[in-house]
């Protein structure tokens, strides 16, 4: 993909789309993406590469006015918490490719883990949800829940993250047993590069101490950082590693995560993203 010389390259490099938990198709978010003004988007489905596919695919076939970055976000647990790590890959994944036969493992244990929530939903809550839906979706999510639970009760995300499926609520199961040492490594096993999602969110890990373990980045600038994007740029010089910035779009205004494009590393930083890619 060529730019004209004149247009700083802009990146949003976190992003989700109807094949995990996000509202919007690859084709819509992508168009989204373009009117934002960014020259680089990343697709990162919670433990899917479907819409990372077909963004690429579709790039090989046409022009599609913007570079998509390949990625995924992976779900692992480190000291009982969940830690995401984001995945980000030159090229699009070998059908044989290590990491989906773990993701399809991860598929399969998502399913499991929401029928059970839904149950507990029931009982605890008497929240009733359709079932189907954990079929019909590649990667299911709190995410996905919660907005199934918005839509038929009207309940807000204060109260269905913080008294139903938060993290240590009655109706919460965790979504994965990788270690996020392993999840690193799986990451770097097929060629990518493995950065820290959304440090400001974590509760029970030190940032330097998942650092340690191996990333090759820090998502420095988030719709939640709290005022710490000096202290994750600090990290980031002192280990080496590659500023990312993620607006972590789910769905519009969804009270919770940013809208394409708010979140963005712009010229050199681009440029380094895409030289340790």
């Amino acid at each position: 993909m060529i730019f004209k010389r004149n247009r700083v390259s802009k990146a949003d490099l976190h992003g989700h789309t109807v094949n995990s938990d996000g509202e919007l198709t690859v084709l819509e978010i992508i168009d989204i993406a373009k009117e934002s003004g960014l020259t680089h988007y990343a697709i990162t489905d919670h433990d899917c590469l479907i819409g990372a596919d077909e963004a690429y695919d579709l790039s090989q076939i046409k022009d599609i006015g913007i570079k998509i970055i390949y990625g995924i976000e992976l779900s692992t647990h480190n000291l009982d918490e969940s830690v995401h790590i984001l995945g980000y890959f030159k090229n699009k994944l070998s059908s044989d490719a290590t990491l989906r036969k773990l993701l399809k493992k991860q598929v399969e244990e998502r399913k499991e883990r929401a029928y059970k929530m839904f149950d507990l939903l029931k009982e605890h809550f008497d929240v009733v949800l359709d079932p189907k839906v954990i079929e019909e979706k590649n990667s299911i999510t709190r995410g996905t829940m919660a907005r199934m639970i918005a839509k038929k009760y009207g309940y807000d995300n204060n109260k269905i993250f913080g008294e139903m499926i938060g993290d240590n609520c009655p109706c919460f199961l965790p979504s994965t047993k990788l270690s996020t040492v392993d999840g690193i490594k799986i990451i770097h096993e097929n060629g990518g590069i493995a950065v820290l999602a959304h440090p400001c969110l974590l509760k029970v890990n030190d940032v330097i101490d998942i650092v340690k373990l191996g990333v090759d980045g820090i998502e420095a600038i988030y719709p939640k950082t709290f005022n710490s994007e000096t202290k994750y740029r600090d990290i980031a010089k002192k280990y080496n590693l590659v500023v990312t910035a993620g607006s972590d779009f789910h769905a519009h205004k969804d009270g919770k995560h940013g809208e394409v494009g708010t979140c963005t590393i712009k010229g050199r930083e681009v440029d380094k993203f895409l030289n340790r890619l």
